[in-house]
């Protein structure tokens, strides 16, 4: 084999090893601002959501069964919320959202939506929002009644994005607030934790350049502050 093809070869492996090792990380790679009896109550923790929750798969600490998420990662807020199917993370099968939390009762459930079909679409039609998250809600809570939901705020956008703007995501953050509140729901807003002083997503946090997409440490500063909120989420239980 030429020089050249042997160096190529072990640049390419050296090159793969490397992107693997920062785009994976371990449950032990729990953000370190995170006390031990917090990074107990976080892993005790269930996130359901749209790409925004579904990427936490691979740029998160948490465990790979603590986020249900669809085959497609993209969860639309439209019409059939309640027959879309996530990953079971018992069986590996494709199950409505109901059905899994129906089995498994999660203890806590941290919901996430809007950002896949929701924030544009229902930008002058919030009842309509309003009226799909309440229906999801209302499907798991028969399900599983014991399961503690949490209800997170939409997360905010960078410059780049071109379609949605933080305008419109806190338009919707206010109707999700609002449903928390008249369902006795704990709402956890995640935009004082993420967006820099303009309103727009923080450059380090900002994985994709559609601007909505979050990095690993994005995800770290999300656990961090919900493991400040171990008190008043563990209160509702």
């Amino acid at each position: 084999m030429p020089f050249n093809r042997i160096f190529l070869f072990i640049f390419i492996a050296s090159l793969t090893v490397i992107l693997t090792a920062s785009c994976q990380k371990t449950a032990t790679d729990l953000p370190t601002d995170i006390a031990p009896s917090d990074r107990n109550f976080t892993e005790k923790l269930t996130f359901l959501g749209d790409s925004t929750t579904a990427h936490m798969q691979q740029r998160s600490s948490l465990k790979p069964q603590q986020i249900w998420a669809t085959k497609n990662r993209y969860l639309n807020l439209d019409s059939r919320i309640t027959y879309a199917k996530i990953i079971a993370p018992d069986t590996g099968k494709e199950e409505p959202i109901a059905d899994v939390a129906a089995r498994l009762h999660p203890s806590y459930l941290v919901i996430t939506l809007g950002v896949d079909y929701g924030v544009y679409y229902y930008r002058d039609r919030p009842e309509e929002f309003t009226h799909y998250y309440e229906k999801l809600l209302s499907a798991i809570q028969q399900a599983s009644p014991d399961t503690v939901l949490v209800l997170q705020s939409i997360f905010p956008v960078a410059k780049s994005s071109q379609v949605i703007t933080n305008a419109m995501i806190q338009k919707a953050n206010q109707l999700v607030s609002d449903i928390a509140q008249r369902r006795g729901i704990i709402y956890v807003d995640q935009t004082p934790i993420l967006a820099d002083e303009n309103g727009f997503l923080r450059p380090e946090f900002c994985f994709s350049e559609d601007g909505i997409h979050l990095t690993a440490k994005a995800y770290d500063a999300i656990l961090e502050h919900l493991a400040t909120l171990q008190a008043e989420i563990g209160g509702h239980a």
